[in-house]
């Protein structure tokens, strides 16, 4: 079964991952997300002021999908040098049954402590995962057991809170383009990064 699982996520990201050509989405955020970090202090975007917020969305238990897409984005954000600074990564899981306290803070710091993991109410979950897009839904993996199929996107949001580009999982350096491109646009000091035309 775990093999079976692993395949279906294998084959969620080459599908996600194929023939796209930024496949983005602009949005008019109309209201705050709300959610909880590990500890249960709730978290909003009034606690990151001027900083642009990257949202992925997924879950621990994901076998092959989020740790693929943790591991670039947090790849992306090391290409992009000091810009990154700009930008607070955030984990939002799927599954608030299982991923809050410890296994929350453990998995996203395994991939880098930058990464900050949310969790909430499944209400709160559903509202966010709303207002970006992305759908989710549980999946029987035997008697006792599930997984959860869940979009692939990155969400990138203004530091004004009501701007927001959702695009989808790429390669490490097309995700870098991405967000400096978002930067600069937006704003931000780029002048920092080295070999800035080699995203262009």
């Amino acid at each position: 079964m775990a093999a079976l699982i692993r395949a279906v996520c294998a084959g969620l990201f080459a599908l996600a991952t194929t023939g796209i050509a930024w496949a983005e989405t602009r949005l008019a955020l109309n209201h705050p997300f709300v959610l909880e970090d590990a500890d249960g202090k709730t978290v909003t975007g009034d606690d990151f002021p001027g900083r642009w917020l990257l949202f992925y969305f997924g879950y621990t238990h994901c076998a092959d999908q989020c740790p693929t897409a943790l591991s670039a984005l947090v790849e992306a954000l090391t290409e992009i040098g000091p810009a990154a600074d700009h930008i607070q990564p955030i984990f939002v899981t799927v599954d608030p049954a299982r991923d809050r306290g410890p296994a929350l803070r453990t998995f996203t710091a395994a991939f880098d402590p930058r990464i900050l993991g949310l969790t909430g109410s499944e209400e709160q979950i559903a509202d966010a995962a709303k207002m970006f897009g992305v759908e989710y839904k549980k999946v029987l993996a035997g008697s006792d057991d599930y997984v959860i199929d869940h979009s692939t996107r990155l969400s990138l949001v203004a530091p004004d809170r009501h701007r927001a580009a959702t695009f989808a999982f790429a390669e490490p350096y097309l995700i870098a383009a991405k967000l400096l491109d978002e930067l600069q646009h937006g704003g931000a000091a780029l002048g920092a990064v080295n070999n800035l035309g080699a995203f262009r």
